[in-house]
């Protein structure tokens, strides 16, 4: 079975002072048509191979969802091969799509709801944005961002998205940003969801936020010149995740296309993206 399974971006990005273990964050989020390509063939054994990735088995998440699956369904193994096109790094969701599109196809493969709360547990324990990404489109996320209300995003979004050679940790991220004072607005998030589900998008924009990006630029300079040339030009770019990546939204596609050139004249790594209704497709 093989499947497309798409990149995400955080329109909003509320993130609480850390309780216990982790952060409660309160975020928006869509499917963009940036895609990794997943294959998934059952095997006649319980062993679970993993190609076209460098990372070692034990750093897999992809390699970790096929495994747990298995071991929660009693399954066969399983053999995964992956091609990147979602940039590692860049708080898209990379890792997480993968993890998703392996859950997705041996829900098929082997016949299991995909939308029970056995599947739901299983994403929540590989990642906080799993299980977005394994239904994808458009979602509140919440906890510690395995809790998703879903809803359909009326209008496209087009974005004019920058990458970079470069990123922090995440854990870096949340240690200063635990150490930073913000007087940061919180998204009022059902009113963003509501907007973009009955296509005011330019409304919904608005409230764009990111309570990590203060903290990644106290930790590196690595996006400053883009976004004083953001800024030149007029627009506001918004970080999506823990970074690096960062974009510019639109509602329509023209704009988009138009800061894209503007920004690739100048250098930066900008291409055109726009939301799709899902977060897998089959190939």
């Amino acid at each position: 079975m093989k499947v497309k399974v798409f990149a995400k971006l955080n329109i909003t990005l509320n993130v609480g002072k850390k309780q216990g273990d982790f952060h409660k964050v309160n975020s928006v989020a869509v499917s963009v048509d940036i895609f990794d390509t997943v294959s998934v063939t059952p095997r006649q054994d319980n062993q679970v191979t993993v190609s076209g990735m460098s990372l070692p088995v034990d750093k897999n998440i992809a390699y970790k969802a096929a495994t747990m699956f298995v071991q929660t369904f009693g399954t066969t193994g399983v053999d995964i091969s992956i091609s990147k096109g979602i940039p590692m790094g860049a708080g898209m969701g990379g890792s997480s799509a993968d993890a998703a599109a392996v859950v997705h196809c041996m829900c098929a493969l082997f016949n299991i709801d995909k939308h029970s709360s056995q599947v739901h547990n299983l994403c929540a324990s590989l990642g906080s944005d799993v299980y977005f990404m394994l239904f994808g489109g458009l979602g509140r996320l919440y906890g510690r961002g395995e809790q998703v209300e879903f809803d359909t995003l009326l209008k496209p979004l087009y974005f004019a998205l920058t990458t970079f050679d470069h990123s922090c940790s995440t854990k870096e991220i949340y240690d200063t940003f635990d150490k930073c004072s913000s007087n940061q607005v919180y998204a009022d998030n059902g009113k963003v969801m509501y907007l973009l589900a009955n296509g005011q998008n330019a409304f919904a924009l608005e409230s764009q936020n990111n309570f990590l990006q203060y903290a990644v630029s106290s930790l590196s300079n690595y996006a400053d010149s883009y976004l004083d040339s953001c800024q030149r030009l007029g627009y506001r770019a918004n970080m999506t995740g823990s970074g690096s990546a960062y974009y510019v939204a639109f509602d329509k596609k023209e704009q988009a296309q138009s800061l894209v050139q503007q920004l690739s004249a100048e250098g930066y790594n900008t291409t055109l993206c726009s939301t799709v209704p899902s977060g897998i497709e089959l190939v």
